[in-house]
């Protein structure tokens, strides 16, 4: 039984070496483009991407583990093929301050067609890390996906904000809590129990404090895994 065990972690670790010189190579090749070249990519076929992605889904999440450092080479493992893992490969990263390193993934996934890797690049853009710092540049990243990718839709509705574009803030906020983006289910909740920038509306805001309070349906779950 140890030998068989032996074998097949053997096995395991010589698989994660062939995956990981496929995804450098990938890597290598990415950054070989141009920066604007890769950042819309694949941004326009959202329908083919709705198709793949929750097959991507069902299949990272056989990588969920306790334990966290399976799951991540797990993820590492079938990033080649599959845009969500390495979104998630790409938050462990960024977790561990590897930001340039977070960029590599978040950028390839996208060019594989994965629009929910926008909204992660635009944070390391909107704070500088791992690239130049370039607001202008998150702002048009979470604006050409904003009406696919609640989570995008959910962090441009603050630039929105600022500019006191209060209708187009509701609009944004609206469509990130239909679907399950629990932050921006609590901000209408709060937008229309207080009544600031839209009227109150108690049946309103009843009703998205009982959508936020559920926990089941996270879209920021479902797609990062965490």
């Amino acid at each position: 039984m140890n030998k068989k065990k032996g074998k097949m972690a053997v096995k395991f670790k010589q698989e994660k070496h062939k995956r990981e010189i496929m995804i450098k190579k990938s890597l290598r090749g990415l950054l070989l483009a141009s920066i604007s070249s890769m950042l819309f990519i694949g941004c326009s076929n959202y329908e083919a991407a709705l198709k793949t992605i929750p097959n991507e889904i069902a299949q990272a999440n056989e990588c969920k583990s306790t334990n966290k450092e399976f799951e991540a080479d797990c993820y590492d493992l079938i990033s080649y093929k599959n845009s969500i893992a390495m979104l998630r490969s790409g938050i462990i990263a960024y977790s561990k301050g590897n930001y340039q390193e977070a960029f590599e993934k978040y950028s390839l996934a996208q060019k594989k067609g994965n629009f929910y890797a926008n909204s992660l690049l635009a944070d390391l853009y909107n704070k500088g890390n791992g690239v130049p710092k370039n607001q202008e540049m998150a702002f048009d990243l979470l604006k050409d996906v904003d009406n696919v990718d609640g989570i995008a839709a959910y962090k441009l509705s603050f630039y929105y904000l600022n500019k006191k574009d209060y209708n187009e803030v509701i609009e944004l906020l609206t469509f990130a809590a239909n679907n399950n983006v629990k932050k921006a289910q609590y901000e209408l909740s709060k937008i229309y129990r207080d009544g600031i920038i839209t009227k109150d509306n108690p049946k309103m805001a009843k009703f998205w404090y009982e959508k936020y309070e559920d926990k089941s349906n996270s879209l920021l779950r479902k797609i990062y895994g965490i």
